[in-house]
């Protein structure tokens, strides 16, 4: 019994960490799947240009959808991921269902008792008798591949083949019947993260009824072009190629599909900035631009698939340097020795 526990949640942990690498690497579909169930969406993107010659991107998308019946009353799934490092990427999963009587039938009686009895600490412990810690994930996945019935291999993108597990923590785990709730945190290391990434992502789903909602949260910055001691930007994008397992996705149709939902599209440029040949359709204030519903659907269409030939230009501001910090802790210093030196004269 203790080997088929064992075998259970060190497996329920592997697909956890594929689920989500597979989410966000291995999207290959020609164009945008169709997505009938999406009952209301509202999409917010924003794009701040910094004088540092930094770009900031924003997203803030809510979606519900209408689903098929399931085997549950409610629940909601919350995943973040954050880079705390160099070549480093941290994910955080927390979780929580509410069953139905026919979704509890899915679990025999002796996986139900068992549940009842387990708790973060054994999880962890299983976890480390496993061995996952350390091991990368063409390792791991070449051992899943015989846990899953008709799976005789799991092929991943040679440039994933090195990324290594770090620290795969149960941090949560209840079983309250009809209520399951489990968190799970880890750490993807490898050089296909070249380098700190400063970003957070967060995903928060919720789901009542037949009813599910969806809300994604991007914050991230790339850098913009530099030419001599300007910034020069036509609204050129990271091309997705570069990304492992997005070298096929297309944008083509990514306008038409949004301008079925409420969408707003804003671009911030610094005061000092030469703008010219955004796509039509924007109300202006300041240096904010603003696209909103059709508008900003075919604007984000045409800056994704490069139709758009905009020009932005501004002079290039290096981000604030330690010197003056290094100044201020200099100059303290002094004061607090001319202030000692003061002292010791008086007393003589």
């Amino acid at each position: 019994m203790g080997e088929i526990i064992k075998k259970l949640f060190v497996g329920l942990s592997l697909c956890a960490i594929t689920a989500l690498l597979i989410s966000t690497t291995f999207v290959k579909a020609q164009e945008l799947p169709e997505l009938p169930s999406i009952e209301d969406m509202d999409v917010d993107i924003t794009l701040e240009l910094l004088p540092d010659a930094r770009c900031r991107v924003t997203v803030d998308i809510v979606a519900q959808f209408e689903m098929e019946e399931l085997p549950l009353t409610g629940g909601n799934l919350s995943l973040r991921v954050s880079s705390p490092s160099s070549e480093q990427l941290k994910f955080d999963v927390t979780g929580s269902v509410t069953l139905t009587e026919a979704g509890l039938d899915v679990f025999p009686a002796e996986v139900r008792t068992t549940l009842m009895t387990m708790n973060t600490d054994m999880i962890n412990g299983l976890i480390a008798l496993s061995g996952i810690d350390g091991q990368s994930l063409s390792e791991i996945l070449s051992e899943m591949g015989p846990m899953v019935p008709g799976v005789e291999e799991i092929e991943i993108p040679r440039e994933m083949e090195d990324i290594v597990i770090e620290d795969l923590r149960c941090t949560k785990l209840s079983w309250n019947e009809p209520t399951i709730e489990a968190g799970l945190t880890t750490t993807l290391s490898g050089s296909v993260f070249e380098k700190k990434v400063d970003l957070s992502f967060d995903i928060d789903i919720t789901v009542e009824g037949n009813t599910a909602t969806v809300a994604l949260t991007f914050d991230g910055y790339f850098d913009l072009p530099r030419v001599g001691d300007d910034v020069q930007w036509g609204l050129e994008i990271p091309e997705i190629g570069t990304i492992p397992g997005l070298e096929n996705f297309a944008l083509e149709n990514l306008g038409e599909f949004l301008e079925q939902y409420n969408v707003d599209f804003t671009l911030k440029v610094p005061e000092d900035a030469s703008v010219s040949g955004l796509p039509s359709g924007y109300s202006q204030a300041g240096e904010t631009y603003t696209w909103s519903g059709v508008d900003a659907a075919g604007a984000l269409g045409t800056v994704l698939t490069g139709e758009a030939q905009p020009d932005i230009t501004y002079e290039y501001e290096a981000p604030p340097s330690e010197f003056p910090l290094l100044v201020v802790g200099v100059l303290v210093v002094a004061i607090v020795a001319i202030a000692a030196a003061a002292l010791v004269l008086q007393r003589r």
